[in-house]
Order: C-alpha cells, then sequence, then structure tokens
C-alpha cells in the first residue's frame, strides 16, 4: 500500500490498514496470537484495499485537474472573443485595464496545472486546478461588464473626446 502511494491517494483507507497492523503489533505484545494473526490479516486485507483504490484516485484527481485546465481555458477563450468584439467596436483596450491582471493570474496558473500533471504531481494539480477554477470563474462575467460600462458611457460607441 505503502508503494502504491496509499499514504497520499487513499489516507482514510491507509490509516485503517495501519490502524489493523498496530492492533496486531498490541496482540502479539499481549500474546494473543489468534488476535494478533486476525488483527494482522484484516491489516493485509485493508493495505490491499488501500493499494487497490489508488488507481481511481489518481484518476480523479487528474480528471478534476484536467477539467479546470478546460474550464480556464474556455474563460480565456471566451475572454479574447469578448476583447475582439470589442476591437470592432473601437473599444480602446484602457476599458479592461483593470482585468489585466486577474487574466495573468488565470494564465499563471493554467500554466502551473499544465506542469503539475507532466510531472504527474496529481494532488498538487488538483489543488491549483480547484484554485484556477475560482480565479477564472468569474474572468467572462467581469469582461462582459467592463464592455457593457464602456457602452453605457459611450451610447455612440465614440471615444470620449480628449482634453486639449
Amino acid at each position: 500500500a505503502r508503494k502504491a502511494g496509499a499514504e497520499a491517494y487513499a489516507p482514510d483507507l491507509w490509516e485503517q490498514a495501519s490502524g489493523a497492523l498496530q492492533s496486531a503489533r498490541q496482540k502479539v505484545e499481549q500474546k494473543d496470537y489468534r488476535g494478533a494473526l486476525s488483527s494482522a490479516i484484516d491489516a493485509a486485507d485493508k493495505a490491499r484495499a488501500a493499494a487497490a483504490a489508488v488507481p481511481s484516485a489518481k484518476v480523479l484527481l487528474k480528471g478534476a485537474a484536467e477539467v479546470a485546465q478546460a474550464e480556464a481555458q474556455a474563460a480565456l477563450d471566451e475572454v479574447a472573443a469578448i476583447r475582439d468584439e470589442a476591437r470592432k467596436a473601437r473599444v480602446p483596450e484602457a476599458a479592461f485595464e483593470a482585468l489585466a491582471s486577474p487574466v495573468g493570474e488565470v494564465e499563471t496558473g493554467l500554466k502551473a496545472v499544465t506542469d503539475l500533471l507532466a510531472q504527474e504531481d496529481l494532488i498538487a494539480a488538483q489543488k491549483a486546478g480547484a484554485e484556477l477554477k475560482a480565479k477564472a470563474a468569474s474572468l467572462r462575467s467581469d469582461f462582459r461588464a467592463a464592455l457593457d460600462k464602456w457602452f453605457e458611457e459611450h451610447p455612440k460607441g465614440r471615444r470620449p473626446a480628449r482634453k486639449s
């Protein structure tokens, strides 16, 4: 179970197996050999179950990280579409100036998740993916709101007059 990574990927089952092994050791010290054998068999069964749970846990973690990646990329793609729409309407890039930092954070987070997945650090990838998902969640609406605000402030779609 340890070799399979059960400590990290199936911690509850790992704890159960460890507890059963500890119980077997205590029973040996108490010279309860039948109880020790029973606990040792229980520990072995639980260790096998923990080891068997590792592959599916890895698949779930990887899947969650990949879903977060896809959602973040979709948010960035939609942001790009909104920016294209804004360019065609002659909306200045300054209308989105305040959103540059969140976009940068999502792009950085997307790269981090990709790198963690490549390194097969699935637990860290899933955690980073959850953080990325949270950051990307509001990008679309924030950009749409910024574009709508600009259109409200410039009803004819013109840039504000320059001050001389």
